[in-house]
C-alpha cells in the first residue's frame, strides 16, 4: 500500500518536495535510484521484475512521474505500470507527458493512480475504475492506492500532515517528511511490516526550478533504515 506525497512549501514557488514509500513484496527484486535512461536522461529506481521504475525524475525537463498500484491490481497480460512511468518521464516537457496520458489507452495497464509533476503544476492519472486525469490543486497531494475520486482516511491524513509541513524551511520540511513515511500510527500505517509485504524502501527529493537540489533514498523501512544522499547525474535544466 504506497503512498506518494508532493508538496509545495509556502513562499517558495520554485520548490517542490517529493516523498515516497513503495510497498511490494519483499520477495521481489528492484535495484536503487541510478541512471535509468542517458538521452533523454531519466533517473531513478528499477523494478527488475517487471523493468519499469516506481519513482522516476526526468533530469533534462525537471519534472517527476511516480505511480502506486491500485487495489485491484493487474490482470494477466495488462501492461507494466512500471514501463508507463518510464514512458511518461522520457517525455520532453511535463506537458508532453499529460498529453501522452491522455493519448494511450489506460485500460490496457494494471490498475494504478499515477502522478506527474514539477514546480510549477501537479497532475494525477487513473484507470480505477475508469481513466481520468485532472490537474491538482492543493498544496500537498497524496495518492496512495485507493480511487482518486474517494481517498481512503490514510491518504487523506497523509495529505493533510504534508500540508502542515508546508511551512518549514527545508531542513524541517525534510525532517517532517521522513518522519511521517516512517509514521507506524493506526491499522493502515504509512511504514508496513509484513513477514511477506511491506515497505522495502523510501525516498524524498527536491526540486528547485528543473534541477534536483536532493535526492535522498533509504534502502528499507524508513523507520530503521538511514537515508543516504544520492549524487543525481549532471543536469540540462536552469
Amino acid at each position: 500500500m504506497c503512498i506518494l506525497l508532493a508538496v509545495r512549501p509556502r513562499g517558495r514557488d520554485d520548490e517542490l518536495w517529493i516523498a515516497a514509500n513503495r510497498d511490494e513484496r519483499l520477495d521481489r527484486s528492484w535495484a536503487p535510484p541510478r541512471l535509468l535512461r542517458d538521452d533523454p536522461p531519466v533517473f531513478g529506481g528499477r523494478d527488475l521484475v517487471g523493468g519499469g521504475s516506481w519513482l522516476a525524475v526526468s533530469l533534462g525537463a525537471g519534472f517527476v512521474v511516480g505511480v502506486t498500484n491500485a487495489r485491484l491490481g493487474a490482470k494477466p497480460g495488462a501492461r507494466s505500470r512500471g514501463q508507463l512511468v518510464l514512458d511518461l518521464a522520457a517525455e520532453a516537457t511535463l506537458v508532453d507527458a499529460v498529453a501522452l496520458l491522455g493519448e494511450l489507452d489506460l485500460t490496457q495497464y494494471g490498475a494504478f493512480n499515477v502522478l506527474v509533476t514539477d514546480v510549477s503544476g501537479c497532475w494525477l492519472a487513473t484507470n480505477a475504475p475508469a481513466p481520468a486525469l485532472r490537474k491538482a490543486r492543493a498544496r500537498a497531494v497524496a495518492l496512495g492506492n485507493d480511487p482518486l475520486e474517494r481517498p481512503g482516511a490514510r491518504v487523506v491524513a497523509a495529505a493533510r500532515r504534508a500540508a502542515a509541513l508546508a511551512g518549514r524551511d527545508d531542513e524541517g520540511l525534510r525532517e517532517g517528511l521522513r518522519t511521517l513515511l516512517a509514521d507506524h500510527r493506526g491499522e493502515d500505517p504509512l511504514c508496513r511490516h509484513g513477514e511477506r509485504y511491506g515497505t522495502v524502501c523510501s525516498t524524498i527529493l527536491a526540486l528547485r526550478g528543473s534541477r534536483v537540489t536532493r535526492y535522498l533514498f533509504a534502502p528499507g523501512r524508513p523507520c530503521t533504515t538511514a537515508f543516504e544522499r544520492l549524487s543525481v547525474p549532471s543536469q540540462g535544466g536552469a
